[in-house]
């Protein structure tokens, strides 16, 4: 599954702050990376590049996450519907926006669609079963006094059976 994730929608929404707008991406992009190095999940997070001077979209990879910043000329959402309609598997596409219009035409192209909040409790429960699935794998081996004689006994036995052929 590949998450196409708009921006500023996510930034937006969810990180309302005085810092300058580079610092609030910087942040945004960071806490994907984190989460989709954690959870082996695909993020392409796009932001529109309304003073981009370039043609072609500008793209950065950072392990699990890509960023991307649209051409001059076209929105977050005309490049997110671009990426569904060129695809051959759209149905594993999951498109994560709280704009319902680009939701609505994103559906209409077979691909799945999360809400920002959606998409944020989706990434906080994958984190906890991540974390328990960890936790379980963890098994702690005790040794019980019976074992630790029965051991014993066999460290010993070797020990004599050295010591025969000396």
């Amino acid at each position: 599954m590949l998450y196409l994730i708009d921006g500023y929608n996510l930034l937006f929404k969810f990180f309302h702050s005085e810092k300058n707008i580079q610092t609030q991406r910087n942040l945004v992009i960071q806490l994907l990376q984190e989460k989709a190095s954690l959870l082996k999940l695909n993020f392409h997070l796009i932001f529109d590049a309304h003073h981009q001077e370039e043609i072609v979209a500008h793209k950065s990879d950072i392990n699990r996450l890509k960023v991307i910043y649209t051409p001059k000329g076209q929105t977050a959402d005309d490049y997110i519907l671009e990426r569904v309609f060129l695809s051959k598997t759209p149905s594993q596409l999951t498109i994560v926006t709280s704009d319902n219009s680009l939701a609505f035409q994103a559906k209409n192209m077979l691909a799945q669609t999360k809400s920002i909040a959606d998409f944020i409790d989706f990434l906080n429960e994958k984190e906890i079963q991540s974390t328990r699935e960890k936790e379980k794998n963890k098994e702690e081996f005790i040794d019980t006094k019976h074992n630790i004689q029965r051991l014993l006994k066999i460290f010993e036995d070797k020990l004599e059976d050295n010591d025969d052929f000396d």
